[in-house]
């Protein structure tokens, strides 16, 4: 009998062998980490309720005719959506420097200081501004515009949401699916619906990181101090922006907070000011989609939404222009939230801005109404 020994696999087959059964372990653990949805399970840690909300009790501007708008609402669960009257051309506001406003001063050495030149063409630009329509509750007034600066390729196109509310309860936030958690993502659009939204932004995209301070509707979900700024909005009505270690939970805690967002940079230094540094990188310090939030006072606070990437309509716009209009806007204090393809406005039922690429799903919103 003749005995066959079995030939040995040749060394180039298993090479490729591992390199498939690797790459397969490195693709399932990217789909289970970075695809597929993941409950948290955690319910989150109430730090503070609606009725808190009571410490800041804020009157609308114009509460008479929110009122009268919403009494002609089809029902009580339907808020009142006025559209502005359409005008054959928007208006266009011309302004000189006005050298007393604001202290543009800036000292400071850091990589991302901020830029004089990009905060002035902001500042003392033409601006062209359309209202878009008007929408009210009984306990917040929403009045949405489109802006745009400059021209050609230098041209900014962005949306201004004006937002005063009765009492910080009424600055809410949702999750998508209604759930916390990693890779839970929806459409700003089908989170806006499914909270009866009036109004609707991008928030900071917390399931995009493992690391976060995540407070929401009052409730404490994640305390995880990273490298980005934090923005905390307070049941009182302030608003107040942290760095990293400046960051201090218990006291942010006692002191009533909120809501808090955790991207950033800081835009304003809390006097209206631009930062004279930012703390981010170099790639989200250029042009880009913004969204931003901004308190002008307690009660009273504006949401921007900046188009980018479509030379012409709109380039984007650097932290150093963003923070200008915020400022410009008359934010004593602002923050930058997530932006790019997720920079997105709902009002009146629809997103408003033309979001790059037509945008992307996240994992949470802000939002009016509800």
């Amino acid at each position: 009998m003749t005995n066959k020994t079995k030939k040995p696999m040749p060394v180039w087959v298993m090479v490729i062998t591992d390199v498939v059964l690797t790459a397969a372990a490195i693709g399932v653990f990217m789909l289970f980490d970075y695809v597929m949805p993941q409950s948290s399970g955690v319910k989150g840690e109430i730090i503070a309720t609606a009725d808190s909300s009571a410490e800041g009790s804020f009157t609308l501007p114009n509460a008479a005719d929110s009122s009268q708008a919403e009494s002609t609402a089809q029902d009580d669960s339907e808020p009142a959506v006025t559209t502005a009257p359409q005008t054959e051309t928007a208006t266009t506001t011309l302004r000189t420097e006005q050298t007393n406003r604001r202290n543009w001063g800036n000292q400071d050495t850091a990589d991302y200081r901020s830029d004089q030149n990009a905060i002035s063409s902001i500042t003392n630009a033409a601006i062209t501004s359309e209202e878009l329509g008007s929408a009210s509750t009984d306990n917040a007034q929403v009045t949405v515009y489109k802006k745009s600066i400059g021209e050609g390729r230098d041209k900014i196109t962005y949306f201004v949401a004006d937002v005063y509310v009765t009492s910080a309860s009424e600055i809410k936030s949702a999750f998508a699916d209604g759930e916390f958690g990693k890779n839970i993502k929806d459409s700003v659009y089908n989170m806006a619906v499914d909270n009866n939204a009036i109004f609707a932004i991008n928030g900071d995209f917390y399931g995009n990181s493992e690391r976060s301070i995540v407070i929401r509707n009052g409730v404490k979900y994640r305390d995880d101090v990273n490298d980005a700024d934090v923005c905390v909005l307070f049941t009182d009505g302030t608003m107040q922006t942290y760095s990293p270690s400046e960051y201090d939970s218990d006291a942010v805690i006692a002191k009533g907070a909120w809501q808090a967002w955790n991207f950033g940079p800081a835009l304003l230094d809390g006097n209206g000011n631009v930062m004279e540094t930012f703390n981010t990188t170099n790639y989200l310090n250029s042009a880009n989609p913004r969204s931003a939030i901004g308190c002008v006072s307690a009660g009273h606070y504006i949401f921007v939404t900046v188009d980018g990437r479509n030379e012409g309509y709109s380039k984007g716009a650097t932290l150093s222009e963003l923070a200008a209009i915020m400022s410009d806007e008359g934010c004593m204090s602002a923050f930058n939230l997530d932006g790019g393809k997720s920079a997105m406005m709902y009002f009146n039922n629809s997103i408003v801005n033309a979001p790059d690429g037509g945008g992307r799903d996240l994992s949470d919103i802000i939002y009016i109404g509800g």
